[in-house]
């Protein structure tokens, strides 16, 4: 409450000043600013924003530094507030679109955020982190292909940017283009070294390269710097299990299964992956009752389909000893069409 109050009393002491006068002097430690928040240092970041505040309390971009501060730390309310005010204060700038935009798709107001990138377009045609909103919401409305073009001319104008070379990285990683999908990823880790969910994308694409130790650096490195928050990954230990478990780790990969079951208990990839292993290491009891709950769980994704369920539980019911029930799921996986290419996602990684 006592920061609502803050923004609300400080935004209303602007004057009719231009906004280039109101933050006069402050400039450059503004970028530093900018610079960490783009980082994911968000202590630094308030840490150097409180004397500008103090010396240009009219500068408009500190509302741009505020809204960015409590997007990153949770505070939506905030950040909505904060994001809209500085549209209203700063409409010739892009990143007022472009953050605003972000903001909105992270919530799920896919109409709002396409209607500010498409008046954004029209504003700013050139800037690239426009170009780069614009793109995802055309990759969103099912259309990838114009999206993509987007996202890789913003990406050619301006390298710099986090957020796009992210998406841009999760686009190709879809198309199973690992080596672009790496190379945006590095990028993506080496502007935000805290971004756990870059480093996990970036492990899953390292290894179709057959870049293993690389891989595991980078699973490393997303295990070290995922903690709640934007870039927190809910799947870094679903996905480094199955890494370890190809690796000849039984033992560690369980270890991370069952956290992963925690963080995702509503993916049946999660308890799928569980249920073979503990298969594996004779778990036969925790096999059954994994394999039951993968059952019960929808895949609209086509990671896990439902034959792969069914004959995991025919093996494992037969490793139990009950025929019957292993004889059911044998019929069942007889009865179940195998689908079409292109109709499923293949594979069994995972991903938000």
């Amino acid at each position: 409450m006592r920061t609502a109050l803050f923004c609300f009393a400080f935004v209303a002491v602007f004057s009719g000043r231009a906004a280039a006068d109101r933050c006069a002097g402050a400039t450059s430690r503004l970028a530093l600013v900018f610079a960490q928040l783009a980082q994911g240092d968000i202590a630094s970041a308030r840490e150097n924003l409180g004397p500008i505040q103090a010396q240009h309390p009219d500068c408009p971009e500190i509302i741009l530094a505020l809204a960015r501060m409590a997007d990153e730390t949770g505070n939506a309310p905030d950040a909505g507030s904060l994001f809209a005010r500085y549209l209203q204060l700063a409409p010739q700038d892009p990143r007022a679109y472009t953050y605003f935009g972000r903001f909105l798709i992270e919530r799920r107001q896919y109409d709002q955020a396409d209607s500010l990138s498409a008046q954004a377009l029209e504003t700013n045609p050139q800037d690239p982190g426009v170009m780069a909103l614009r793109g995802q919401i055309l990759d969103m409305k099912g259309q990838p292909q114009e999206g993509l073009a987007l996202l890789e001319r913003a990406s050619e104008l301006d390298g710099k940017d986090a957020e796009t070379e992210f998406y841009l990285g999760t686009m190709y990683d879809r198309a199973k283009r690992p080596a672009e999908a790496v190379r945006c990823f590095k990028r993506t880790v080496a502007i935000n070294p805290h971004n756990a969910r870059a480093y996990d994308y970036l492990a899953l694409n390292l290894e179709p390269l057959g870049q293993v130790v690389a891989a595991e650096q980078a699973y490393g490195k997303a295990l070290e710097v995922n903690r709640p928050g934007p870039h927190f990954d809910a799947f870094l230990d679903y996905n480094y299990g199955r890494f370890l478990g190809k690796r000849g780790d039984p033992k560690a990969s369980k270890f991370f299964f069952d956290r992963a079951v925690e963080l995702a208990p509503d993916v049946r990839a999660v308890w799928y992956e569980r249920a073979k292993l503990n298969l594996q290491l004779k778990n036969y009891e925790q096999a059954r009752s994994d394999a039951e709950r993968a059952a019960t769980l929808r895949d609209d994704r086509g990671i896990i389909i439902d034959l792969q369920i069914y004959a995991l539980l025919e093996r494992v019911y037969h490793r139990l000893g009950d025929a019957e029930l292993a004889q059911k799921y044998a019929e069942l996986a007889k009865k179940t069409p195998v689908l079409a290419r292109g109709e499923r996602q293949g594979g069994s990684r995972t991903h938000e």
